[in-house]
């Protein structure tokens, strides 16, 4: 059959625990909120497990894992009082994980709906982190440099789905602003993430087909930077690869992992992305002066609205918060896979409240 019911599961186990302060000062002025928390799981229920198709199915449901997770938050806000209203928050928050235990004959286990485009996926190994991107990439000697081919002046592929990226950010911020000056008022919600690494599957798949901006200079002759696998690769003195490639004669320059060409998926993983993002912004005015002698009317005011007004990052595709799935997708998901995606939409919105 494809899918077993397992009659030997049993319950996942969780223990955490939680250190946390709350601090008021300057007469409530200032409040800081602050939370550790670590996190146990163990005998965790893995689904769609693809193991020795002896057990008599192809998909298995086991007790197979054990992870860890950490993390920080922290909650600020400042306020106000007088004429100008002002209340600032800062929240903070900064997470890590890892995955204890896998089967040995499980080097890795992965989500086939996070598998959306050439050789990258959201695969789990053993030691790493959750959030982990594996793929085929590129052949290193040991100190961690690119082997070239010396025969083609191309990189040499390492087909194995090793952990090539990590999507969790080093830490996210919400920053809100919130200002009142007699009958105006503005609120301004801020966005930021700081590092984090995406799958740029969209620019992979333009590269194929000769539509992105990379092979603008395919008549512009490449040397590829690296080390020539030439037997001295992991020695102190190594040849440093000096052969020309011509773009455009060589079609497999562009076409990645499948010759061994340049641009394979490890390419396309984008390292420490950030941005900060102006995720709303309304401003309003309330009529109370001009009501306030009438009897019908309680409250008149008309505001704007605007988001997703401003976006600051050095992700080159169209928008960073990418999610290649839909919530249904099950573990974390495919949030940092770009594939067939399409940026958050810009939008403005006009209207009139009234209270009677």
């Amino acid at each position: 059959d494809f899918n077993n019911a397992n009659f030997q599961l049993v319950p996942e186990k969780q223990s955490t625990y939680e250190i946390g302060t709350e601090l008021r000062l300057f007469k409530n002025k200032l409040s800081i909120d602050a939370t550790y928390y670590n996190t146990l799981n163990k005998d965790q229920i893995l689904e769609l497990v693809r193991t020795s198709y002896g057990t008599g199915f192809i998909l298995n449901t086991l007790n197979l894992s054990s992870t860890r997770n950490q993390g920080v938050e922290i909650s600020t806000k400042i306020f106000n009082r007088k004429d100008l209203t002002w209340n600032f928050g800062l929240n903070f928050t900064k997470s890590w994980n890892k995955l204890l235990t896998l089967p040995d004959n499980l080097p890795e286990f992965y989500i086939s709906d996070t598998w959306l485009y050439g050789n990258a996926r959201a695969g789990l190994r053993r030691g790493g982190p959750t959030t982990s991107i594996t793929s085929v990439g590129y052949l290193r000697n040991n100190a961690g440099q690119v082997l070239i081919e010396p025969t083609t002046g191309l990189p040499v592929t390492d087909n194995n789905f090793l952990v090539r990226g990590d999507r969790n950010p080093d830490f996210t911020l919400g920053i809100n602003n919130s200002i009142k000056y007699k009958n105006w008022s503005l609120n301004m919600l801020w966005d930021a993430k700081v590092g984090g690494d995406i799958f740029n599957g969209n620019e992979l798949f333009l590269t194929t087909i000769g539509r992105s901006r990379l092979t603008a200079d395919r008549e512009t002759p490449q040397i590829v930077t690296g080390i020539l696998r030439d037997g001295l690769e992991n020695t102190a003195n190594p040849t440093k690869n000096n052969i020309v490639i011509y773009p455009y004669l060589n079609q497999s320059y562009y076409q990645g992992a499948a010759t061994s060409g340049l641009f394979n998926e490890e390419y396309f993983i984008e390292k420490d992305v950030s941005f900060m993002r102006l995720r709303d912004f309304t401003i309003s005015y309330n009529f109370k002066d001009l009501i306030k002698k009438t009897k019908i009317m309680k409250t008149l005011s008309v505001f704007v609205t605007g988001n997703n007004l401003i976006l600051i990052s050095n992700y080159t595709g169209a928008d960073p918060a990418v999610n290649g799935s839909t919530p249904a997708t099950r573990g974390v998901g495919a949030f940092g896979f770009d594939f067939g995606t399409v940026p958050e939409p810009i939008s403005l919105n006009f209207g009139l409240r009234a209270g009677f």
